[in-house]
């Protein structure tokens, strides 16, 4: 594969393990881009020769369609309104991998879908780890379990260690926050697998999960991560006995609604969610590369089989825990 993958934003925290995940799993020449120039040659010269480095802003289309021209695909790492980024990858008919958790505007994704089927261009939103992991799990127990009354998902959190992280998620809750269900209004004390233990976790939203519990019949769905603010952490303190590191999303399947336990659980961890965000994205890339994920507008857990996803998570040191229904 002669064609560049541009990774927007590829020296940030999230992109540069988006980098080095590529120089792995693919042949392709890699082409580090955006803002800062001096930062994206200092990655490219630490990657040798297959990687390169250019200026490039992604609100600004003239330039961002020079820096996609002739690109096999680009993986958008560097995060805001992902729109600009969007309609000049589909105008140049270059597939693209976002990792942004921010939503699109219900008329601009009926329209961008629309453009990615008519030019069969593959355009993959919401592929990071959160959003991404939670819809996996959920897809991977609606395939598992015949019938799914409620479906309960709880994260450690997404990642929000950089101001322009930060400023996705709250754009994120913002543009989400009608269609969320909020449940119990304090929060609940959430057992994941060590060393994570147990987190006190209320109501939140996950892009990835946006129209699933009607798309699957499935009545309630629920999706829980830490609260922000003060008294949120001092509860969290309180109620939490564990403070073991690390990342974990874990996904419960009730038959019933007065069901106790869960038909089915599902549960993917780790030390680093960077890491696990740059290789769910990666492997998208890659699959797109090899033809294996279908033109128009998808979310991961739609690009590729859950179950070959979440094998291939493992592979990059990912724990996979399922119980219940085989």
């Amino acid at each position: 594969m002669n064609q560049p993958i541009v990774v927007l934003g590829g020296y940030g925290r999230v992109g540069r393990h988006c980098v080095l995940e590529l120089v792995t799993r693919t042949r392709a020449p890699l082409r580090i881009a955006g803002r800062n120039a001096q930062r994206a040659e200092s990655l490219a010269l630490s990657v040798g020769e297959r990687a390169s480095a250019t200026y490039t802003d992604a609100a600004d289309t003239r330039i961002l369609a020079r820096t996609l021209e002739g690109a096999a695909a680009v993986v958008a790492c560097c995060g805001g309104d992902m729109l600009a980024v969007l309609q000049t990858a589909l105008e140049l008919r270059v597939p693209v991998v976002s990792l942004s958790p921010v939503p699109l505007d219900p008329r601009h994704k009926s329209h961008l879908a629309d453009r990615a089927w008519q030019a069969q261009v593959p355009v993959v939103l919401h592929a990071g780890a959160v959003p991404g992991i939670p819809g996996l799990l959920a897809e991977s127990l609606v395939r598992r379990v015949p019938a799914i009354h409620s479906l309960r998902i709880a994260s450690t959190g997404p990642f929000a260690a950089t101001e322009t992280a930060a400023a996705d998620q709250r754009a994120q809750r913002l543009a989400l926050a009608a269609e969320s269900r909020r449940g119990r209004r304090l929060p609940e004390l959430w057992r994941f697998s060590d060393p994570v233990g147990r987190r006190a976790v209320g109501g939140a939203t996950s892009a990835d999960l946006a129209g699933f519990a009607a798309t699957h019949l499935v009545r309630d769905l629920g999706y829980l991560e830490p609260r922000e603010g003060a008294l949120a952490r001092a509860m969290a303190r309180v109620v939490t006995r564990s403070s073991g590191a690390g990342f974990a999303v874990s996904a419960r399947a009730f038959a019933a609604a007065d069901a106790n336990e869960p038909a089915a659980e599902i549960e993917v961890s780790g030390p680093d969610i960077l890491v696990l965000a740059a290789a769910l994205a990666a492997g998208v890339t890659a699959a797109i590369g090899e033809g294996k994920v279908a033109a128009g507008l998808s979310l991961a857990r739609e690009a590729l089989s859950p179950a070959l996803q979440l094998a291939d998570l493992e592979k990059r040191g990912a724990r996979v825990r399922f119980a219940g229904h085989a």
